[in-house]
């Protein structure tokens, strides 16, 4: 049966395996947990309930790179070495314990529970815990919203938002530098750009960003939650506004090749 709330379990193995998943045909390691234990007033308590939950853990992105945190939470939670990724279907994990964080996340128009990450049964949870990439988007797809309307007014831009931006408002075109700035020699990017006659800006970036979405029944909030979270890795702490033309380019040269698979 499935569990129905958020928490931290331990776990132990029921099946494994590896297999090519999504759209993209991504290497994800496949993994179903039986639930035992549960975090609770900061001690392990039994689940007497039968609860069993399914994770998928890509191993890499859409751009083919390497998914570096899932790969080393695999390798703290099962004693993977990194090397093959068969390892972890050909291995036999009966008796081995692990714990998983289960969270709430919203998906067209869909919520559902989901296994966060994975470790190893004895962590701590590695101190003060920071938000990933799924603890972004599930935030900003619950919050965002409620936030927005609780706070009214103009809404201030922060360093990592997480919800919803809205699309950028219209700005009076600036005049282009004098030379672009030293410290950013990118290419052109080959995304769409601004028009001739302005220098790129938010809105231009905006618009061409989306068109990295070719499915039609893509949530806009997880094309806003990419957009805000690719912001925050490329210019942290930076206010969009601020960003200069050669610093959209760059965003729209990179910034698609590391846009999470859906």
């Amino acid at each position: 049966m499935l569990p129905n709330r958020e928490g931290r379990f331990k776990a132990t193995i029921l099946e494994h395996g590896v297999s090519e998943t999504g759209p993209n045909n991504l290497a994800t390691f496949i993994c179903r947990f039986q639930l035992v234990q549960e975090l609770g007033n900061g001690q392990w308590n039994p689940v007497d309930e039968d609860l069993d939950i399914t994770g998928y853990f890509y191993l890499e992105k859409r751009d083919s790179s390497l998914n570096t945190v899932t790969i080393e939470n695999l390798k703290s939670a099962f004693g993977w070495d990194g090397r093959d990724p068969l390892w972890l279907q050909d291995s036999d994990f009966n008796g081995h314990v692990v714990q998983v964080k289960l969270a709430f996340e919203e998906y067209q128009g869909k919520t559902r529970l989901k296994v966060q990450y994975v470790d190893a049964e004895d962590s701590t949870g590695g101190g003060v815990p920071r938000a990933d990439d799924n603890t972004r988007r599930a935030l900003g797809n619950r919050l965002g919203a409620k936030l927005r309307a609780n706070a009214g007014g103009t809404p201030a831009p922060a360093p990592k938002p997480a919800g919803r931006p809205a699309p950028p408002a219209p700005a009076r075109p600036k005049p282009a530098p004098a030379q672009p700035p030293v410290e950013q020699p990118f290419q052109p990017p080959a995304t769409p750009a601004a028009p001739a006659d302005r220098p790129l800006n938010a809105d231009a970036a905006w618009a061409a960003f989306q068109g990295n979405f070719d499915k039609p029944d893509v949530d806009p909030k997880l094309i806003e939650g990419e957009w805000f979270r690719l912001l925050a890795d490329m210019f942290p702490g930076r206010d969009a506004k601020t960003l200069s033309p050669a610093e959209w380019s760059r965003f729209l040269a990179e910034g698609p090749a590391q846009i999470l698979p859906f």
